[in-house]
């Protein structure tokens, strides 16, 4: 084994010179636990290091992932806010389009319903009426009187009446015809024409239509 001598590991004494030996051996294994120390160490910083970089690396990911995520939401939020706003403008549209119908429509049935209804009132209107002048021929006699009233003045007068209306107003016209002369001559005509219930007064100038149908015709034309 080889060993050195140091100075100072010769103490001084009285006649005999003493020395101390320096080990080779135990110095380099120090120096081996130190250099694996310091080796371990490097080795630790460059794991924690490599860590560092990777944790650096998978939070720029994430941040990139994340900034690319947001730009996407805005981005889809955007498409969707179009769609939307498309959507609902079509739908207004439809919307529209549907009242418009809906209007058309409701009109349309209320000029029906109109319709419908006025006819069966003038229906009813017509039954009560000839059960009416049925039940008393004098609302008839009263139509004829009126209708001659509104042409005074005229010399000749037709009074046209269905055969049982002049039938049963027989008498009420004979006296009606005796009243009116000797300044209007009428003469009264039993005509089917007519229809029950009415009467058609005509001289050269004009004729009055009181007949039934004519007066609920203008009645249902008064209503529409």
């Amino acid at each position: 084994m080889a060993s050195v001598f140091k100075s100072r590991s010769c103490p001084q004494g009285i006649n005999t010179a003493q020395t101390e030996v320096f080990n080779w051996e135990d110095v380099a294994s120090r120096a081996k636990q130190y250099i694996d120390t310091v080796r371990e160490q490097a080795q630790q910083l460059l794991r924690d290091s490599t860590a560092e970089c990777e944790r650096i690396q998978a939070q720029a990911r994430e941040d990139g992932i994340r900034g690319g995520e947001n730009h996407v939401e805005r981005l889809a939020m955007q498409m969707a806010s179009q769609i939307a706003e498309k959507r609902v403008q079509e739908a207004a549209g439809c919307v529209r389009t549907l009242c418009e119908d809906l209007e058309s429509a409701t009109q349309l049935w209320l000029r029906q319903w109109q319709t419908e209804t006025i006819t069966l009132a003038i229906a009813i209107t017509e039954k009560l009426l000839c059960r009416q002048i049925e039940s008393d021929p004098t609302i008839l006699l009263d139509w004829i009187e009126d209708s001659v009233r509104m042409v005074q003045g005229q010399r000749q007068i037709l009074l046209r009446i269905h055969p049982d209306d002049a039938q049963r107003l027989s008498l009420a016209l004979t006296e009606l015809v005796e009243e009116m002369k000797p300044s209007m001559e009428i003469q009264v005509s039993e005509d089917i024409s007519v229809g029950r219930f009415g009467v058609i007064l005509q001289t050269p100038d004009t004729t009055i239509d009181r007949t039934l149908q004519t007066q609920l015709k203008r009645l249902a034309e008064e209503l529409q």
